[in-house]
């Protein structure tokens, strides 16, 4: 009995090891924030995203509906860009993992966009990604500021009110 137990033991521990090694979505889920955070190479940023990827924005109205799509919203090559103080873009402060879920919490750094200052914004950012860590789903959070400058969006609350 003590030997059965004991392989008992063994299996679930190996079971579990080898579970935590084929889990590679935190370290895809920091390099994904590592490349947006210094914004220069937004080829490699977009191949994070699955061809179907679904985006909302959430405050600001918007929903992609394919890879190609959100690729136009996020174009980094639009508007003059400049991040005001170091060389990121943003800070992540938290993530929570579930197994094929994240939620990043964080803020954007101070920057201008066609002369114009932005930030710091925070935001909570989920993604949902498939079986080839590519994320699948992803919503955005973002508390923009000046709110004057982001209330022409679509009001998703809308929504709740057809169902």
């Amino acid at each position: 009995m003590r030997i059965i137990i004991s392989l008992l033991i063994v299996l679930l521990l190996n079971g579990c090891a080898s579970t935590s090694k084929n889990n590679k979505l935190p370290q895809i889920v920091n390099d994904y924030f590592d490349v947006y955070s210094k914004r220069n190479d937004f080829n490699k940023f977009m191949t994070y995203y699955a061809e179907n990827a679904q985006f909302k924005d959430i405050i600001y109205g918007n929903t992609f509906n394919n890879k190609v799509e959100i690729r136009n919203f996020l174009d980094w090559s639009k508007g003059d860009f400049k991040i005001l103080n170091g060389n990121r873009t943003l800070t992540v402060t938290s993530h929570t993992f579930g197994i094929k879920t994240v939620i990043t919490e964080g803020f954007f750094h101070a920057f201008s966009y066609d002369g114009q200052k932005f930030g710091p914004w925070l935001f909570v950012i989920t993604q949902e990604f498939d079986f080839n860590n590519k994320i699948i789903q992803q919503t955005d959070w973002i508390n923009y500021t000046p709110r004057d400058d982001f209330l022409g969006g679509k009001n998703m609350n809308d929504e709740l009110v057809k169902k």
